[in-house]
């Protein structure tokens, strides 16, 4: 059985008097791809940017590769505003900066695509290298490192072959389209050399012909590497053929964990995407939630293939 690389204890992220992730509990074990799926506004990049040091949780805490990496709880105003569950648990405060959790093994992709403009494909990877780099100011300036570059663009090379984009290195990266321009930045990830790969939502915006790219482009990396995949995705199609598991978001809870099959099946997840109606309510008014979004909606009411 895998080892345990991520775990998530407990997290609440409260922005003021909004909880945007309530009591998570989230594991990725080691070659494990899962799924982090929900409706829009779920929480489910806000648990991204707390697992990567982008914010720091209101309470909780996070392990990674055997290591508590991150921990708080309500402290000064929040105290009193705090609204999550687990008060008291967690008295510590571990903070660690972004370049901190990427040098121990974590790296990202974002929503919006931020790529470096004015660089060459190559060097939009090679730049990504730096994380791992042993040589100093000194040794860099007077080229005593060139063993440890050439082998760093050695491995530009192959990363971008992986990923499809070797014939176009030479190009600007904001030439490429849009679905290349996503495969580059997985690239630029992995150069970090992680443990594990957290994307979040890949295939926004794209075709169906660029999506079929991205997922032939995630088995490869899958089947190659061997890394662990955190994966925040609306296109089911996508999450349904490269997942084992799948854990759902709503409100900021989670309402459901299981295989794609279980997921697909589950009413509580139905419910979320596709809404129901409550005929209960005070005013005796039928209340709907808004329109379910189509791929989804296809896939959980037809269920996993």
């Amino acid at each position: 059985m895998s080892e345990q690389l991520l775990r998530l204890d407990h997290i609440t992220m409260q922005f003021g008097g909004v909880v945007a992730v309530d009591d998570l509990e989230l594991e990725v074990n080691e070659g494990e791809i899962v799924a982090l799926i929900g409706p829009n506004g779920a929480g489910k990049t806000t648990a991204f940017n707390v697992i990567t040091g982008v914010y720091q949780p209101t309470n909780g805490a996070v392990w990674f590769d055997g290591a508590k990496i991150i921990e708080n709880h309500p402290q000064g105003k929040m105290k009193k505003q705090y609204k999550g569950q687990c008060d008291g648990l967690y008295t510590e405060t571990l903070s660690p900066t972004p370049d901190k959790i990427t040098r121990a093994g974590m790296a990202r992709t974002f929503q919006n695509i931020r790529l470096w403009k004015t660089q060459t494909v190559f060097d939009n990877v090679l730049i990504a290298k730096h994380c791992r780099s042993t040589s100093s100011v000194f040794s860099a300036a007077f080229r005593l490192n060139r063993k440890e570059e050439a082998a760093q663009r050695a491995q530009v090379e192959e990363l971008l072959e992986i990923v499809g984009l070797a014939d176009v290195k030479n190009e600007l990266a904001t030439s490429l389209p849009y679905g290349k321009q996503r495969r580059l930045e997985i690239a630029r990830a992995l150069a970090a050399e992680p443990k594990l790969l957290l994307l979040d939502e890949p295939a926004a915006g794209m075709n169906p012909t660029e999506t079929e790219d991205l997922l032939h482009c995630i088995n490869t990396i899958r089947d190659r590497f061997g890394i662990a995949i955190l994966l925040i995705e609306h296109d089911m199609s996508l999450v349904m053929s490269v997942c084992q598991r799948i854990q759902v978001l709503d409100y900021g809870r989670t309402i459901a964990s299981g295989t794609p099959e279980e997921i697909a099946n589950n009413p509580q997840v139905i419910s979320a995407y596709l809404g129901s109606d409550n005929n209960d309510d005070a005013d005796g008014d039928s209340t709907t939630k808004a329109e379910p979004e189509p791929s989804i909606a296809k896939t959980l009411t037809e269920g996993a293939r």
